[in-house]
């Protein structure tokens, strides 16, 4: 199995009013994916509300293998999420993936 998890900050000119309703429809959307992807068994976005991180935005999923996280980076309705709704919001795009 294969834990990715990306952070983003907003971008400083989206409001402040919209980031909840942006993270609720990107986590959505990414749940939906769950047996859509091959291999992706699991995924949700949160949203930073407490003091003290670097970022505000948090993506957890999880994959089969490595294998399946190329195609999933990849795979069309993946893009589409991260065009439509992430892209447009987020910046300072940080990812780590790991085994286990």
């Amino acid at each position: 199995m294969v834990k990715h998890l990306v952070m983003w900050n907003f971008k400083e000119d989206f409001p402040e009013e919209k980031k909840s309703e942006m993270a609720k429809e990107a986590d959505s959307r990414l749940k939906a994916l769950v047996g859509k992807i091959p291999g992706l068994t699991f995924a949700e976005m949160r949203l930073n509300t407490l003091p003290g991180s670097s970022r505000e935005l948090l993506l957890v999923s999880d994959l089969e293998s490595p294998e399946t996280l190329e195609g999933y980076q990849i795979h069309p309705l993946h893009v589409a999420v991260a065009d439509e709704v992430i892209k447009p919001a987020a910046c300072d795009r940080v990812c780590f993936d790991y085994e286990y």
